[in-house]
């Protein structure tokens, strides 16, 4: 028992997500119980109405690539290269495994088609119900589910945002989806879907046909790319694409971000304008983070343009109401223009008592630099 809740625990240190619970749900259309476990961004608090886009991890039970992709999601979102997300991590069971991700053409015992309605509506109608999930969806899946999410990007495009394909194949019998991607509907999509898949020294034959296919393809909202490592294994695969494919994703979201930070346009103008345009890309709003919000205060702050370090602060705790810490910000900057902060002290006030982003200590912390800034 030791040996196990240490080895959890190990596995569960992050820098901006904390694992919320691990629970077990009964799958109506399947007619078993899938395992799952929800990760949370450290902001995330259940009383704000604050969206973030999902991830769905397929195969929680193979620790090793799992908790590699958890830390991956973990370190990209740290050094603001992705979007804080929800992550719902899935358990397959050995002895349903295959059937969950076989569709019946192929097999008379496949359930692919239960496992869709089961994953699009109960698994996602849940995270957004209950866990504060938007409606951006991204699958990850290895192997099988590979196969799966490759699938399932061609029958629910109007459902899924993106999808990372780790170590697929891509033929069963009656079954070839390089015919199916190359015979996408792509006309008339408002917004990109994003597609990458890796494949390893096992279906070197499935690259390069799925890889020559993408290639072909035209159209500016279907983003697709492959990665070939030749020399690497089956489980190899997954660590050696994730990154990258990530990183590919959500690069364009950084690329505008980032144009905020270095915009010196009015705050707010710039922030709905490029905000708008993050939506154009995705298909869903996806909040700039953090860091980037408050280093555009720190910036303005530095260059003692106070006012415009006051509203790039405005800007992020709407954003991030429970990150209390930004009314101090605001508070300090109010001194220096001589104008009144009794509002901001309310603010921060009220926002601290029912902030979770905090522990007791930093709270005390806060309440000390309140001292110092009065």
């Amino acid at each position: 028992m030791f040996l196990f809740v240490t080895g959890a625990t190990r596995a569960q240190q992050f820098e901006n997500y904390r694992p919320l619970l691990d629970t077990t749900l009964f799958s109506k259309s399947l007619g078993f119980e899938k395992g799952i476990a929800i990760t949370v961004p450290i902001d995330w608090q259940n009383d704000l109405d604050k969206r973030f886009p999902l991830i769905v991890i397929f195969d929680k039970q193979n620790q090793r690539s799992h908790n590699y992709i958890l830390q991956t999601i973990d370190y990209l979102t740290s050094t603001d290269q992705m979007p804080s997300c929800v992550v719902v991590s899935v358990n397959s069971e050995g002895a349903h495994r295959y059937n969950e991700t076989q569709y019946v053409i192929a097999d008379k015992d496949g359930k692919a088609k239960e496992n869709e309605v089961f994953i699009f509506d109960e698994l996602i109608p849940l995270c957004e119900r209950m866990y504060h999930a938007s409606n951006f969806h991204m699958l990850i899946g290895h192997s099988r589910y590979g196969y799966f999410t490759t699938a399932m990007l061609t029958t629910r495009m109007d459902q899924i945002h993106s999808v990372i394909s780790l170590s697929p194949f891509f033929h069963q019998d009656n079954v070839s989806l390089t015919d199916s991607i190359n015979n996408l509907k792509l006309d008339g999509l408002s917004y990109t879907r994003y597609y990458r898949f890796g494949i390893g020294n096992d279906y070197p034959d499935d690259f390069f046909e799925m890889d020559s296919i993408v290639r072909q393809i035209q159209n500016p909202f279907f983003n697709a790319k492959g990665y070939h490592f030749k020399e690497a294994d089956h489980y190899a695969t997954p660590g050696l694409t994730i990154a990258t494919a990530i990183y590919e994703i959500f690069e364009k979201w950084s690329v505008l971000q980032l144009a905020y930070f270095s915009d010196d346009m009015s705050n707010s103008q710039s922030h709905k304008s490029l905000e708008k345009k993050v939506e154009t890309e995705y298909g869903a709003p996806l909040c700039f983070s953090l860091g980037i919000l408050n280093g555009k205060g720190w910036n303005y702050f530095g260059l003692e343009r106070y006012e415009k370090a006051i509203e790039a602060w405005e800007i992020m705790m709407e954003k991030y109401p429970n990150f209390s810490e930004g009314y101090l910000y605001i508070m300090e900057a109010r001194k220096f223009l001589k104008s009144d902060s009794k509002r901001e002290r309310n603010l921060f006030l009220a926002s601290l008592e029912r902030s979770s982003f905090y522990s007791p200590s930093e709270k005390a912390d806060l309440l000390k630099e309140l001292e110092r800034i009065e």
